[in-house]
């Protein structure tokens, strides 16, 4: 059967564009996959065209807002993984704009469909106080305790993402001053981030407790499970959850959150950091954020904290030397004045 357009790019797209010239992470490759093979899907059982007959011609506009539609209602996306999916979406057909052309006046159309607005949560993260109850929970007597104890240390000090300490390996971590560890972020942007002292402890003797300082444990993963895998996503979720809900029984009225997830504790990081007084730049740079705006969400925390470390982080743009403008009249010369003043 000959290829269609639609099936053409694409292959080119997922096995050229993505992994060769943009270098994605396969995390992202999985994720856009994955809104394809729910649009490929949705053009067969909703359109009655099956994937090896589709053409760019079949999909338009409308057919991919209504595909966003099928799905809010069928899979109960929320409204940030609705425009995930678009995101998968208007990439390609940028990609393809170049590549077929032919159909490119309702390429444009699509990638003019917008994203849904959504309100903005509320940050959720532990106290100092919540924090250090959860790592007072396990027992360091032994080896799982020692490991559970330096992954969930790990986790907070460096402001990691889940996935970041999932792919963390023993060659990432640096024991001696200036201790830091290497995390591998989104796109496959790395970053050095410092340690405190207390974490190299607990990191050392954990690499002590099993095997990995010697050379040949360095592509090892720094954590992993009983068979020797690297853990997964549920299973870091199992171990932040066990010791929290200890802390909760052991420490009644005190704990305050609901629930937990790894990324509380990259939320409690950087909050804790803004009460530290820490410039909301270096912040920014710490956590791997592209833009300072991505880090200003941890501002809505408290509005007194806002107004502090906005005053630290953006410089008085306003001199002594600019003319006060008094009259109406004179607005020409006083904006003359004013630009010389640039």
């Amino acid at each position: 059967m000959k290829q269609t357009n639609f099936a053409k790019i694409t292959t080119k797209y997922f096995s050229d564009f993505l992994s060769g010239q943009r270098n994605v992470s396969p995390n992202t490759i999985k994720s856009y996959r994955n809104t394809f093979r729910q649009l490929l899907i949705y053009m067969r059982d909703e359109k009655n065209i099956y994937p090896e007959r589709l053409e760019f011609k079949d999909i338009k506009a409308q057919t991919i807002v209504e595909f966003l539609l099928w799905l809010e209602k069928n899979n109960q996306i929320s409204i940030s993984t609705r425009n995930q999916k678009l995101a998968a979406i208007h990439s390609f057909y940028r990609y393809a704009l170049s590549e077929y052309p032919d159909n490119l006046f309702e390429m444009q159309k699509i990638l003019n469909i917008p994203f849904k607005r959504k309100s903005q949560p509320a940050v959720s993260y532990l106290t100092k106080e919540e924090m250090k109850l959860i790592l007072d929970q396990p027992d360091v007597r032994n080896r799982k305790g020692r490991r559970d104890l330096a992954l969930m240390a790990i986790l907070y000090d460096t402001g990691a993402r889940v996935q970041e300490l999932i792919d963390l390996w023993v060659k990432d971590v640096r024991l001696h001053p200036p201790a830091t560890v290497t995390l591998t972020g989104k796109g496959s942007k790395t970053r050095c981030v410092p340690i405190m002292s207390n974490t190299v402890q607990l990191i050392s003797k954990y690499m002590d407790d099993f095997n990995l300082k010697s050379n040949a444990r360095q592509r090892s993963p720094l954590f992993f499970n009983s068979r020797g895998e690297k853990f997964t996503r549920p299973g870091i979720c199992y171990i932040l959850n066990k010791y929290f809900e200890e802390a909760k029984k052991n420490n009644p009225g005190i704990m305050l959150a609901d629930s937990i997830h790894p990324h509380m504790f990259r939320h409690s990081k950087a909050v804790h950091m803004l009460e530290s007084g820490i410039n909301l730049i270096y912040i920014r740079d710490f956590l791997g954020h592209v833009s300072i705006t991505t880090t200003e969400i941890y501002l809505k925390t408290e509005t007194e904290l806002k107004r502090s470390v906005l005053e630290q982080s953006y410089p008085d743009v306003v001199t002594q030397d600019i003319p006060e403008w008094k009259d109406d009249t004179e607005l020409l010369q006083w904006l003359n004045d004013f630009c010389r003043q640039l």
